[in-house]
């Protein structure tokens, strides 16, 4: 969606659902995005964007003061917020549910210094998720992709999950030349060790169960504060993981699916030429995996076609591309 044609424009509520499936490639979502804004002053509240590469876009030197406030954007396959043109902005009171990136302030082109000018973030939530197809392999980036001459950043009462190491370069905090002020944020790490960059006193570090505790709260008192996030719009998307196309099956396999919804995934049926096998996988582990423990001897030998299919709480389901697999036992 593109939105421009004059200064402070304010575009409010509605949803961009997006349907590519997980296993998408990189190069393919890069180009999708969510909303693009032209023009000073712009303010984007109360929309929701899923599955897209980029949330919302401020991409040309033009978009100066820009805000968002109050959105919702799940699943977003590259920059949740996109502000490459490194002008002043301000993110408020939203929910970022799995982002390839934050937020990226790294010009692709010739763009003037931006240095000088300020972003402010306050009161929001970001959570970072590793996608199938990343920029050159799966995983995630990280909160911050930012550029010498980025704005300065202040960050305010918002809350960070991570589960994983950024696999980008790019970074989880900050850079300290780029924090201007900084105050009562919450860093939760669910990954292994301990946390992978030094953190700046205005964070406070979570892990485990005390830091998913956190998230989740944090999670419901936003959703109770925005009843219109708790509308299921769309069906899911879902691809299959593993095991991979072609490939041999033999006595006791694992079956993943990635599925993902705009609220949440239901449950998740693996099929062989369309029949149903084993149950229904109505638990993600780690979020986004749908897996299934099978043993394969309870089918023929032969070859077979596998597909997934992913429902979604109010009956909306959709059924994976399917993989060729050969059963030998």
């Amino acid at each position: 969606m593109y939105v421009g044609g004059g200064a402070s424009i304010c575009f409010y509520g509605g949803a961009v659902i997006g349907s590519l499936p997980p296993s998408t490639p990189y190069a393919r979502m890069h180009d999708t995005y969510g909303l693009v804004a032209h023009g000073s002053a712009f303010q984007l509240e109360a929309f929701r964007v899923f599955d897209y590469g980029d949330g919302a876009s401020m991409d040309a030197q033009e978009d100066v003061n820009w805000t968002v406030r109050d959105v919702y954007f799940k699943y977003i396959r590259d920059d949740c917020v996109e502000n490459d043109f490194v002008n002043s902005g301000t993110i408020e009171n939203s929910l970022f549910d799995g982002c390839y990136e934050g937020f990226s302030s790294r010009p692709y082109t010739t763009t003037q210094d931006g240095s000088l000018n300020l972003v402010v973030v306050r009161n929001s939530l970001f959570r970072l998720q590793d996608m199938d197809q990343g920029y050159r392999r799966p995983g995630h980036g990280g909160f911050f992709k930012w550029d010498a001459t980025a704005p300065m950043i202040a960050l305010y009462d918002n809350v960070y999950r991570v589960d994983s190491p950024n696999i980008e370069n790019d970074v989880l905090v900050p850079p300290a030349n780029k924090l201007k002020d900084c105050a009562g944020n919450v860093m939760i790490w669910l990954g292994s060790g301990p946390f992978p960059e030094p953190l700046p006193s205005c964070y406070r570090l979570l892990t485990g169960a005390t830091g998913l505790a956190y998230w989740n709260n944090a999670i419901a008192a936003w959703l109770a504060n925005h009843p219109g996030a708790l509308v299921d719009v769309g069906p899911p998307i879902v691809s299959l993981f593993s095991p991979a196309d072609s490939a041999t099956l033999t006595g006791d396999v694992t079956l993943t699916a990635t599925a993902v919804d705009d609220r949440a995934v239901a449950a998740v049926q693996f099929a062989l030429n369309g029949q149903a096998i084993g149950p229904a996988v109505t638990t993600e582990a780690p979020l986004t995996k749908f897996t299934l423990a099978w043993n394969s001897r309870d089918q023929p030998n032969g070859t077979y076609t596998l597909t997934a299919a992913a429902r979604d709480a109010t009956g909306q389901v959709t059924t994976s591309s399917a993989l060729t697999v050969r059963i030998v036992n």
